[in-house]
């Protein structure tokens, strides 16, 4: 099943992409600084994440949507796994630090990469809510509300500038996914 969440991950991080993207294996890649002509760029940041906003928490490093990812990435320390290719929506790379039991994807904007997406990929981690992989859409509903959007197996709950989306099979959680809006901010 983590397979399937992996690949899920990276195919709703790239979808629509017409480009070949790369791929990369490491602790970390160069910043994207230039934009498509060439020119060193000049905005380094889409707005701040709203205090209202879901995040996720791992060890005492909280982890809002749509901030500077790399003092994040920094305390968490070296992932088990990272990928990088080229961004669909924005000038440079989008990059994915798999961790355990979750992962963060980020998107480029000017000289630094922000928080775009933290996924669950097993029942070792949950929200702050205490809801995990395997818990029920009951379990859910009582810990969120009912004030959700529906589409299929999604249940998505929104709150400021994020999203909160759990994928529901036969009854339970099969994926939690923290996500940043970002309409508007693609280059």
């Amino acid at each position: 099943m983590k397979k399937w969440i992996i690949i899920g991950m990276v195919l709703l991080l790239f979808t629509g992409c017409g480009q070949t993207g790369g791929s990369k294996k490491g602790n970390g890649g160069p910043p994207a600084d230039t934009n498509a002509s060439g020119e060193a760029r000049k905005d380094d940041g889409p707005q701040k994440s709203s205090p209202e906003g879901f995040s996720y928490e791992n060890n005492g490093v909280k982890i809002p949507m749509n901030v500077d990812a790399a003092p994040i990435v920094e305390k968490l320390g070296k992932p088990a796994n990272y990928f990088e290719a080229a961004s669909c929506a924005f000038q440079g790379l989008d990059k994915v630090y798999t961790y355990n039991g979750f992962e963060i994807g980020t998107y480029p904007r000017g000289h630094k990469d922000f928080i775009s997406t933290v996924t669950f990929l097993d029942d070792t981690v949950e929200t702050d809510q205490g809801i995990a992989v395997g818990s029920t859409l009951d379990e859910v509903k009582a810990a969120y509300g009912k004030k959700f959007t529906n589409k299929g197996t999604s249940y998505e709950y929104r709150k400021g500038d994020t999203r909160l989306t759990f994928i529901i099979e036969n009854g339970s959680v099969a994926q939690i996914t923290y996500g940043a809006v970002v309409e508007g901010l693609e280059n």
